[in-house]
């Protein structure tokens, strides 16, 4: 199983050995890239055959420069997939490598022939790269990254963060590259690729613009190198039924609940597919996806601030078919409590004179058109002035 923070989080590995009753090796590191995951792929496969690799998508490997260093996802594999006693060998050829350390903080520092000068403070240099290197040892050998947390995110504290105000939107050749060569190594060696987007937030998939074209993109990619890709946001409950907020630590990632839960899923589905069972059933189609998101996710205030007034502009996620209308609140610097400033309408903006300095409080509260409820989601922020 390979990936970035969304892999480890979502299937924990002795969860899923468990749930399945196989052995599952996880390579996944925080924000691993895909040429961190082609190498932990390459090594994989170079020394083993296994059942099946499971590549868990994560949107930002489609997208922005390539993270640097993708040997240390490489040392990982290696140590993870070394015969003991080839170990330290391994470990040693990683960390006097030119390729991966060059630099004033690199064990080759110790070599002119690889950094090109000789340390001008020994003992510190010794001190630094003894430190340096058992750091290492400690992340790459002896850590097990954590299954996720006991957090549960609280969507009317979400405000605008989301996957996609946080990655770039564009698929750039290099990635696209990337995942393709992972598609055909795993065919070319007779492996089945499954590639998965793991559960996420609704909010998450809402305000992701392209989220359904880029799901149509995967769906034709893989299936070009015999590979299935399946997106479990659009389970149905029978296979996978989640949980809101409580199997999720923040917009994308699940916590310990939500990955306890997705594992048994997975193993559920794993056994289908090993049977030869029609899986493809247990999905809905994107337009049964949006039809069932009848609700807003969550809402939060963007403020502008002028010289005499401040403008609160109000936007909420919610479903294609949802029409949202807001209500604005406001506390002054010597207020105790809030005061309403605008009654429920649709329009999503407002304005707040500023009369003193300090801090300003607001509250936007959302809710369906037609509700009769106090509200549905809100939003709290401040403005110093």
């Amino acid at each position: 199983m390979i990936g970035s923070s969304l892999a480890s989080c979502s299937l924990p590995e002795e969860e899923l050995a468990a749930d399945t009753g196989k052995t599952v090796s996880l390579m996944a590191t925080n924000s691993q890239s895909w040429d961190m995951s082609q190498i932990a792929l390459e090594t994989v496969l170079r020394e083993h055959h296994p059942e099946r690799v499971i590549l868990v998508m994560d949107p930002a490997n489609m997208t922005g420069d390539p993270y640097p260093k993708a040997q240390k996802a490489f040392l990982y594999a290696e140590l993870q997939t070394a015969e003991p006693k080839n170990i330290p060998a391994e470990f040693l050829r990683y960390v006097t490598s030119s390729d991966n350390f060059t630099g004033d903080n690199s064990l080759n520092a110790f070599f002119p022939w690889q950094s090109g000068t000789w340390p001008d403070n020994w003992p510190e240099t010794i001190r630094h790269k003894v430190s340096r290197a058992g750091e290492i040892l400690s992340e790459r050998v002896l850590h097990r990254q954590d299954d996720g947390s006991d957090a549960v995110i609280d969507f009317n504290k979400a405000g605008n963060k989301n996957t996609w105000n946080w990655i770039g939107h564009t698929f750039t050749q290099t990635h696209i590259d990337e995942l393709t060569a992972m598609l055909a190594l795993c065919q070319q060696k007779g492996v089945p690729l499954l590639l998965i987007t793991a559960p996420r937030t609704t909010m998450d998939v809402i305000s992701y613009q392209t989220y359904f074209d880029d799901y149509a993109y995967f769906k034709q990619l893989c299936a070009q190198y015999g590979a299935s890709y399946y997106d479990f946001n659009l389970a149905k409950p029978e296979l996978f039924e989640s949980v809101e907020p409580d199997y999720f630590s923040d917009y994308a990632h699940m916590n310990h609940a939500g990955g306890r839960a997705f594992s048994q899923s997975m193993a559920k589905f794993l056994a289908l597919l090993d049977e030869g069972q029609e899986v493809d059933s247990l999905f809905k189609t994107p337009e049964e996806y949006l039809a069932g998101v009848n609700y807003i996710t969550n809402v939060y205030i963007t403020p502008e601030v002028h010289e005499d007034k401040v403008v609160l502009l109000a936007t909420s996620y919610q479903g294609p078919s949802v029409k949202p209308e807001y209500e604005f609140w406001a506390k002054g610097p010597n207020d105790a409590d809030y005061q309403k400033i605008s009654e429920y309408t649709d329009r999503t903006w407002t304005e707040f004179p500023l009369t003193e300095r300090g801090t300003y409080q607001f509250r936007v509260n959302a809710r369906v058109v037609g509700s009769d409820s106090e509200f549905d989601r809100y939003y709290e922020c401040s403005v110093d002035y």
